[in-house]
């Protein structure tokens, strides 16, 4: 299928600025903190997530993304322009976390009609400047020091992220599997879930056929059929055996996980600015938040999708929903 050029100018030329909008609107679900009773007061959360996706977004040094601030300061998006150090504060407290997470999740949502099959895969982010995760995969280097690893689940149609979870660069695929699938099935209609040989494992199969859902995952080559108390396991391997060509067309689906990973670090960088690991974390949730944003630009300008998040914000507690849309 060859590209919609007018769908993807459109969302090209206008990207920026729709950007803006629903990243505001994203933002305007996080609530605020208690003011203090003594001191300075702190600056708005939801600004500051703002300034921090804003910062991850454009790419730049937290000096150098001030004067972008400002701009959108002025065009009411900001309450004020925050000094560049509460920037990095910002992007350095833990707190930050969670709510970025719930931000991906409600990202996604608008989405939720387009998709039914799922893959998962993992992929490393690094804050050091002359260094590829290939290097370190490959070649049984353990300098892991430097390196985050992005464990996701996205959807094979649109790429959008449905969940994500951050760990060191040393953390196993596998485990990470029943998180992002249950994570995912709370929001979405999931029927099938593809995931490469690195996610086989009895446990894995069988939670995904408990919950309804037919996973295609790779058997390795020295897989025997033996259930051990997961008969999912020896239904998917005698499917694999006895239809093949279904199993691979349907497990190839899982290409489009490393398309996304291709579209985000092409996007955003793989490469991390931020050193300290919460900063480094908290990098990498707004690297995702910001590809979400830009995957639902796309869909805006090609279906018209309709993004409410208002009626889909209640699903996570750490946000709200704003009283001015929610009595109309």
């Amino acid at each position: 299928m060859g590209i919609e050029w007018n769908t993807y100018n459109e969302a090209q030329t206008r990207e920026k600025l729709i950007f803006l909008d629903l990243l505001s609107e994203l933002c305007s679900y996080i609530p605020e903190e208690g003011k203090k009773k003594v001191g300075r007061p702190r600056a708005g959360l939801s600004n500051m997530v703002f300034a921090c996706v804003s910062k991850v977004y454009e790419g730049l040094s937290s000096r150098r993304v001030t004067s972008d601030l400002e701009i959108t300061r002025q065009r009411g998006y900001l309450e004020h322009t925050p000094h560049f150090n509460t920037v990095l504060k910002y992007l350095n407290d833990p707190k930050l976390t969670p709510l970025l997470t719930s931000l991906i999740q409600l990202s996604a949502l608008p989405l939720k009609d387009l998709e039914e099959t799922f893959a998962v895969d993992a992929s490393g982010l690094s804050s050091a400047f002359y260094s590829r995760w290939l290097d370190y995969r490959l070649t049984g280097e353990k300098r892991y020091k430097d390196w985050i690893k992005v464990h996701l689940i996205c959807g094979v149609k649109t790429n959008i992220v449905t969940h994500i979870v951050v760990t060191d660069g040393q953390k196993h695929d596998s485990p990470m599997f029943p998180t992002l699938l249950k994570e995912t099935a709370k929001n979405f209609n999931v029927k099938e879930v593809c995931a490469d040989k690195g996610y086989s494992g009895r446990n894995n199969v069988q939670t995904a056929w408990d919950m309804g859902i037919t996973p295609y995952i790779l058997f390795r080559n020295n897989t025997v059929q033996k259930s051990r108390g997961a008969s999912a396991w020896r239904n998917m391997f005698i499917l694999f055996q006895t239809q093949n060509d279904l199993f691979m067309r349907k497990y190839h689906q899982r290409s489009n996980v490393e398309s996304t990973f291709s579209m985000l670090k092409r996007k955003f960088d793989g490469k991390l600015m931020l050193k300290n690991e919460i900063g480094k974390t908290n990098e990498a949730l707004a690297k995702v938040l910001c590809h979400n944003i830009c995957v639902l630009i796309h869909e805006i300008c090609s279906s018209g999708v309709d993004l409410n998040f208002n009626e889909l914000a209640h699903k996570f507690p750490s946000l709200h929903i704003k009283e001015r849309d929610a009595t109309n």
